[in-house]
Protein backbone atom coordinates (compact mmCIF):
# COMPACT_ATOMS: atom_id res chain seq x y z
CA UNK A 1 0.00 0.00 0.00
CA UNK A 2 1.32 3.42 -0.89
CA UNK A 3 1.79 6.21 1.62
CA UNK A 4 -0.94 8.19 -0.15
CA UNK A 5 -3.37 5.29 0.30
CA UNK A 6 -2.50 5.04 4.00
CA UNK A 7 -3.16 8.74 4.48
CA UNK A 8 -6.46 8.48 2.58
CA UNK A 9 -7.62 5.53 4.71
CA UNK A 10 -6.66 7.37 7.90
CA UNK A 11 -8.60 10.43 6.72
CA UNK A 12 -11.65 8.31 5.92
CA UNK A 13 -11.41 6.64 9.34
CA UNK A 14 -11.21 10.00 11.11
CA UNK A 15 -14.23 11.28 9.19
CA UNK A 16 -16.25 8.20 10.13
CA UNK A 17 -15.24 8.66 13.79
CA UNK A 18 -16.18 12.35 13.72
CA UNK A 19 -19.61 11.59 12.25
CA UNK A 20 -20.16 8.78 14.75
CA UNK A 21 -19.33 11.20 17.57
CA UNK A 22 -21.58 13.91 16.07
CA UNK A 23 -24.45 11.41 16.24
CA UNK A 24 -23.49 10.47 19.83
CA UNK A 25 -23.11 6.83 18.78
CA UNK A 26 -20.84 4.61 20.78
CA UNK A 27 -18.75 2.04 18.94
CA UNK A 28 -21.28 -0.58 20.08
CA UNK A 29 -24.19 1.52 18.75
CA UNK A 30 -22.53 1.73 15.35
CA UNK A 31 -21.81 -1.99 15.46
CA UNK A 32 -25.48 -2.69 16.19
CA UNK A 33 -26.75 -0.66 13.22
CA UNK A 34 -24.10 -1.80 10.73
CA UNK A 35 -23.44 -5.40 11.70
CA UNK A 36 -19.71 -4.64 11.68
CA UNK A 37 -17.83 -5.80 14.78
CA UNK A 38 -16.49 -3.18 17.17
CA UNK A 39 -12.96 -4.47 16.56
CA UNK A 40 -13.31 -3.93 12.82
CA UNK A 41 -14.89 -0.50 13.36
CA UNK A 42 -11.98 0.44 15.62
CA UNK A 43 -9.55 -0.61 12.88
CA UNK A 44 -11.46 1.36 10.25
CA UNK A 45 -11.40 4.49 12.37
CA UNK A 46 -7.62 4.05 12.66
CA UNK A 47 -7.22 3.74 8.90
CA UNK A 48 -7.05 -0.04 8.67
CA UNK A 49 -9.29 -2.95 7.67
CA UNK A 50 -11.58 -0.93 5.37
CA UNK A 51 -13.26 -2.92 2.63
CA UNK A 52 -15.48 -1.41 -0.03
CA UNK A 53 -18.44 -3.28 1.44
CA UNK A 54 -17.84 -1.86 4.92
CA UNK A 55 -17.22 1.58 3.44
CA UNK A 56 -20.65 1.56 1.79
CA UNK A 57 -22.38 0.20 4.91
CA UNK A 58 -20.82 2.96 7.03
CA UNK A 59 -21.71 5.66 4.51
CA UNK A 60 -25.33 4.52 4.49
CA UNK A 61 -25.56 4.08 8.26
CA UNK A 62 -23.92 7.41 9.06
CA UNK A 63 -25.66 9.20 6.16
CA UNK A 64 -22.43 10.29 4.51
CA UNK A 65 -22.26 10.70 0.74
CA UNK A 66 -19.20 8.72 -0.47
CA UNK A 67 -18.17 11.53 -2.84
CA UNK A 68 -17.09 13.74 0.07
CA UNK A 69 -14.16 11.40 0.66
CA UNK A 70 -12.91 11.83 -2.89
CA UNK A 71 -13.15 15.55 -3.56
CA UNK A 72 -9.52 15.63 -4.65
CA UNK A 73 -8.16 13.68 -7.56
CA UNK A 74 -6.40 10.45 -6.72
CA UNK A 75 -2.91 10.18 -8.16
CA UNK A 76 -2.85 7.24 -10.54
CA UNK A 77 0.25 5.16 -10.15
CA UNK A 78 0.25 1.40 -9.82
CA UNK A 79 2.49 0.06 -7.07
CA UNK A 80 4.13 -2.35 -9.53
CA UNK A 81 4.90 -2.30 -13.25
CA UNK A 82 3.88 -4.70 -15.96
CA UNK A 83 6.45 -7.26 -17.10
CA UNK A 84 8.20 -6.41 -20.39
CA UNK A 85 6.31 -9.08 -22.34
CA UNK A 86 2.96 -7.62 -21.22
CA UNK A 87 4.12 -4.10 -22.13
CA UNK A 88 5.14 -5.35 -25.57
CA UNK A 89 1.83 -7.17 -26.07
CA UNK A 90 -0.15 -4.05 -25.14
CA UNK A 91 1.93 -1.83 -27.46
CA UNK A 92 1.44 -4.28 -30.34
CA UNK A 93 -2.30 -4.49 -29.65
CA UNK A 94 -2.56 -0.69 -29.81
CA UNK A 95 -0.67 -0.58 -33.10
CA UNK A 96 -2.83 -3.32 -34.57
CA UNK A 97 -6.00 -1.58 -33.37
CA UNK A 98 -4.82 1.59 -35.09
CA UNK A 99 -4.32 -0.33 -38.35
CA UNK A 100 -7.71 -2.03 -38.14
CA UNK A 101 -9.90 0.78 -36.81
CA UNK A 102 -8.15 4.07 -37.55
CA UNK A 103 -6.48 3.65 -40.91
CA UNK A 104 -7.33 2.57 -44.41
CA UNK A 105 -4.69 -0.18 -44.38
CA UNK A 106 -7.25 -2.98 -44.49
CA UNK A 107 -9.40 -1.42 -47.25
CA UNK A 108 -7.50 -3.80 -49.50
CA UNK A 109 -6.89 -7.45 -48.68
CA UNK A 110 -3.66 -7.98 -46.72
CA UNK A 111 -1.60 -11.02 -45.86
CA UNK A 112 -0.15 -11.49 -42.40
CA UNK A 113 3.32 -10.80 -43.81
CA UNK A 114 2.16 -7.37 -44.99
CA UNK A 115 0.76 -6.57 -41.55
CA UNK A 116 4.04 -7.59 -39.92
CA UNK A 117 6.00 -5.47 -42.39
CA UNK A 118 3.75 -2.45 -41.77
CA UNK A 119 4.23 -2.79 -38.01
CA UNK A 120 7.95 -3.49 -38.26
CA UNK A 121 7.63 -6.88 -36.60
CA UNK A 122 9.75 -9.95 -37.24
CA UNK A 123 8.16 -12.61 -39.44
CA UNK A 124 8.64 -15.18 -36.69
CA UNK A 125 5.53 -13.61 -35.12
CA UNK A 126 3.26 -14.57 -38.04
CA UNK A 127 1.39 -17.36 -36.21
CA UNK A 128 0.63 -15.07 -33.30
CA UNK A 129 -0.61 -12.36 -35.66
CA UNK A 130 -2.79 -14.82 -37.55
CA UNK A 131 -4.54 -15.48 -34.25
CA UNK A 132 -4.84 -11.73 -33.56
CA UNK A 133 -6.30 -11.04 -36.99
CA UNK A 134 -8.73 -13.92 -36.64
CA UNK A 135 -10.03 -12.35 -33.42
CA UNK A 136 -10.77 -9.15 -35.36
CA UNK A 137 -12.76 -11.31 -37.78
CA UNK A 138 -14.70 -12.80 -34.88
CA UNK A 139 -15.47 -9.28 -33.64
CA UNK A 140 -16.74 -8.37 -37.10
CA UNK A 141 -14.13 -5.72 -37.90
CA UNK A 142 -12.32 -7.80 -40.53
CA UNK A 143 -13.15 -10.65 -42.86
CA UNK A 144 -10.75 -13.16 -44.36
CA UNK A 145 -10.47 -15.17 -47.52
CA UNK A 146 -8.61 -18.44 -47.73
CA UNK A 147 -6.14 -18.70 -50.65
CA UNK A 148 -4.62 -22.16 -50.54
CA UNK A 149 -2.35 -22.20 -47.50
CA UNK A 150 -2.66 -18.52 -46.56
CA UNK A 151 -5.40 -16.02 -45.74
CA UNK A 152 -5.92 -12.39 -46.64
CA UNK A 153 -7.69 -9.99 -44.33
CA UNK A 154 -9.65 -6.88 -45.20
CA UNK A 155 -12.07 -4.52 -43.55
CA UNK A 156 -15.62 -5.75 -43.52
CA UNK A 157 -18.05 -3.87 -45.75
Amino acid sequence: MTDEDKVLLETIGLRFRAKRNDLYYSMRDLSNITGISTGTLNGIEKGKDLTLSNFMILCRSLEIQPKIFFQHDIVFSAPYSLPPDAQERIALSKKLDDLVYRSDFFHTARRVSEVLSELGIDKSQSNKFSVYLTSYCEEGALIYEQHGNYKTYRRKG
